[in-house]
Parts: structure tokens; C-alpha cells; sequence
């Protein structure tokens, strides 16, 4: 019996394809689940979207006086 079948498949949340449980992965900035398809590795890290990758890279801006 094939691996697959024996071990719990997961549904990714966004494209809908269901992956061994064991193939899912989690982003480093918003912590969401995504399945190995949808994963976005850059600067050695794994992203759900271009969003968090450019979050990762170029933060939230500067910090304003009105941040403190």
C-alpha cells in the first residue's frame, strides 16, 4: 500500500489540493499552513506569498515617532 494512503492527507488552504500531511509547510512570517506547491523558499526560508517574502526582506518601514 502506497505511503500516501496510509498517512493523513491535508487539504492546503490556498489551492485546495490534497498533500500527505507530512507536506505541508508552514510560513516563516504570517505562520499559515500551505502545501510544498505553494511554497515560495527565498533567503532560506519558506513563504505562503510574495506578500510575506517582501515582508521578510523589507520589513514594515520606518519607525515614526508616533510609533513609541
Amino acid at each position: 500500500m502506497p505511503v500516501e494512503l496510509l498517512e493523513e492527507m491535508k487539504k492546503c488552504p490556498l489551492c485546495g489540493v490534497e498533500v500527505p500531511a507530512s507536506d505541508m509547510r508552514e510560513c516563516s512570517i504570517c505562520h499559515c499552513t500551505f502545501c510544498q506547491y505553494c511554497a515560495m523558499n527565498e533567503y532560506g526560508k519558506v513563504f505562503c506569498s510574495k506578500r510575506c517574502r517582501a515582508f521578510f526582506f523589507w520589513g514594515d518601514g520606518d519607525n515614526n515617532e508616533e510609533d513609541y
